[in-house]
């Protein structure tokens, strides 16, 4: 069965990025929560090694979308289709990606189809994003890389719910520069 997750960096106070973020200036100051991702050690190297494995399709909001330059034309996943979640058409997107303008159920239904013909998951690539998937309970599966660090202001990895979501913590990864925390959401 196809699982829809995320997997993002976060600071201690819950930052997926850093003040200032935005096209051009990616993640503004808090490029630091992602330090983790050079560290070749054995648990780290899993953790993103895992990642890529599998993912078959990846769902962005517009905003991540231009915040990581579109990714150069490709995917956060080299070989995963992207599928942006956007109010309007971007007319110049590039080939295979995918432009999702009747929302982020059809992204993720999208997203799933091609998944699944792999065998693999689905990878929710943004805050705002998650929280919606949350709302709709489309969401299986959060793992968050929780990096030792205050920034202090940014974008939240989490916005305002309509009630309280349980989670069960399936997995902690605990290394010096990181603690990699994987939760199922309780439907």
């Amino acid at each position: 069965m196809t699982v829809v997750y995320t997997h993002l960096s976060t600071s201690v106070d819950g930052y997926v990025s850093g003040r200032g973020a935005r096209a051009g200036r990616g993640l503004g100051d808090g490029f630091r929560i992602f330090d983790w991702l050079s560290d070749r050690s054995a648990p780290n190297r899993a953790v993103a090694d895992y990642g890529g494995t599998r993912t078959g399709a990846v769902v962005s909001g517009r905003n991540t979308y231009e915040h990581a330059d579109r990714w150069g034309g490709g995917s956060m996943q080299p070989d995963a289709p992207l599928f942006v979640v956007s109010r309007d058409p971007i007319p110049d997107a590039a080939p295979g990606q995918t432009i999702v303008t009747d929302g982020l159920e059809s992204a993720i239904r999208q997203a799933i189809a091609v998944a699944s013909e792999s065998g693999k998951d689905v990878k929710l690539a943004a805050g705002a994003t998650t929280t919606e998937a949350l709302r709709l309970r489309l969401l299986d599966e959060i793992v968050i890389s929780q990096v030792p660090v205050l920034l202090g202001g940014g974008i939240p990895f989490f916005r305002e719910l309509p009630e309280a979501i349980e989670l069960e913590c399936t997995s902690v990864a605990a290394n010096q520069g990181v603690t990699h925390l994987t939760y199922r959401v309780v439907k």
